[in-house]
C-alpha cells in the first residue's frame, strides 16, 4: 500500500510538472520606436491580456527604428512594430517581412501658425520636418496632394528633431507649419494654431506601424508568430469597438486627461487598420515613396516585402473574412 501511495505521489508530481511546462508562457520581445498612438494596439493587447490568452509573455521595448533591423537580425528582439525602416531594409534585400499593418494611414496632421488658416495659405511657406523621407514628411506630402496643393509650392525644411522640439520651433515662428501626431494637434489647436488636414483627408497613405519579423522567424516559429498576430488583430478590433475602455488605456499610458485622450481618439481612429490588412495600393504607395528616397527605380514585388499568409488565417478564424 505504501508503495502504491509512493507511485501515485510521484505520478501526480510529474503530471503537475508537465502541466506547468505545457502552459509556460513563451517569452517574446517586441520593439516599438516611440510612445505614441501609432503603437497603441500593442499596449491594448498587453493591458487586455490578449498576449496572455495566447500563452505569450510579451516584453515591449522602446528602441529607435534604425536599431530595430539589426536587433531583429541578431534575435535580440523577435518582432518589431516599425514599418518604414523594415520596408526600406526589405526593399534593399534583407530577409525581413511585414506581416500585418497597424496603421493604414499616417496619424500625422498638418498644423500651422495662427495666421495660416487654410492649406492654400501654405503656398510659398516653410514646413518643418524631422527628415526628408521620414514618416512626418511623407504624411505631409500625402495630405498636401490630397487637398490639391502642388508640392512645388511649399518648402520642406529638415529640422532633424523629435516632435516636441519641432513644436517649439513652430511656436517660435521659424517654420510656418509642421506635421505632428496626436495629441500634438489637439494641444496646439487649443493655443490658437490650426489643423489643416489629417488622415481623414487621405484615400491612401503610407503606414507608420506594422508587425514585422525575419524570414527565419516566420519559417521556424509560425505558431508563435500566428499567436502574436492574433493578439494584435484582436487589439485592433478592440480599439474600434470599445472606445471608453481604450480612452482609459490612452490616459494611463500617455498620462493624459480624459478630454485630451477622447479628442485624440477621434483623430486617430481613421488611421488604424480594422483587421491588420491594407490594400495592395497602400503597400505600393509606401514602396514608391521609399524608392524615391533610395534613388532606385528597381521593380519591387510585394512578395519581397510582405507575407500575409498567417494574417489571412487569423482573419478567417476571427470571422473577419
Amino acid at each position: 500500500m505504501k508503495r502504491i501511495r509512493t507511485i501515485l505521489t510521484t505520478w501526480m508530481f510529474c503530471g503537475m510538472t508537465m502541466s506547468g511546462a505545457s502552459y509556460a508562457a513563451e517569452k517574446i520581445t517586441i520593439s516599438y520606436s516611440s510612445r505614441t498612438y501609432a503603437f497603441l494596439p500593442a499596449q491594448v493587447a498587453v493591458v487586455k491580456g490578449f498576449f496572455k490568452d495566447e500563452a505569450l509573455e510579451s516584453v515591449l521595448v522602446q528602441m529607435r527604428s534604425q536599431v530595430a533591423v539589426p536587433a531583429l537580425m541578431n534575435d535580440d528582439i523577435q518582432y518589431t512594430l516599425t514599418f518604414g525602416n523594415i520596408l526600406t531594409a526589405a526593399i534593399q534585400g534583407m530577409p525581413l517581412k511585414l506581416l500585418a499593418v497597424l496603421t493604414e494611414r499616417p496619424l500625422h496632421h498638418i498644423v500651422s501658425r495662427p495666421e495660416i488658416k487654410t492649406i492654400a495659405d501654405l503656398r510659398g511657406k516653410k514646413i518643418g520636418t524631422q527628415r526628408i523621407g521620414g514618416s512626418d514628411h511623407l504624411a505631409a506630402e500625402a495630405i498636401l496632394q490630397a487637398k490639391g496643393l502642388d508640392l512645388k509650392d511649399v518648402q520642406f525644411i529638415t529640422l532633424g528633431a523629435d516632435e516636441p522640439v519641432r513644436v517649439e520651433i513652430l511656436k517660435k515662428g521659424l517654420v510656418d507649419a509642421i506635421s505632428v501626431s496626436p495629441p500634438g494637434p489637439i494641444r496646439l489647436q487649443k493655443e490658437g494654431f490650426h489643423i489643416l488636414g489629417g488622415p481623414k483627408d487621405l484615400k491612401i497613405g503610407s503606414p507608420i506601424s506594422a508587425v514585422a519579423a525575419t524570414d527565419s522567424r516566420l519559417k521556424d516559429n509560425r505558431d508563435e508568430t500566428k499567436k502574436v498576430l492574433r493578439a494584435m488583430v484582436r487589439a485592433l478590433r478592440f480599439i474600434r469597438e470599445r472606445k471608453g475602455e481604450v480612452i482609459s488605456i490612452m490616459m494611463h499610458w500617455l498620462n493624459q486627461t480624459r478630454e485630451v485622450a477622447s479628442d485624440s481618439y477621434d483623430l486617430i481612429l481613421p488611421s488604424f487598420s480594422p483587421d491588420g490588412g491594407a490594400s495592395d495600393a497602400t503597400y505600393e504607395f509606401a514602396i514608391e515613396a521609399r524608392k524615391g528616397a533610395l534613388k532606385t527605380d528597381k521593380t519591387i514585388a510585394l512578395s519581397q516585402v510582405r507575407d500575409l499568409s498567417l494574417l489571412k488565417e487569423v482573419q478567417r478564424e476571427l470571422g473577419l473574412l
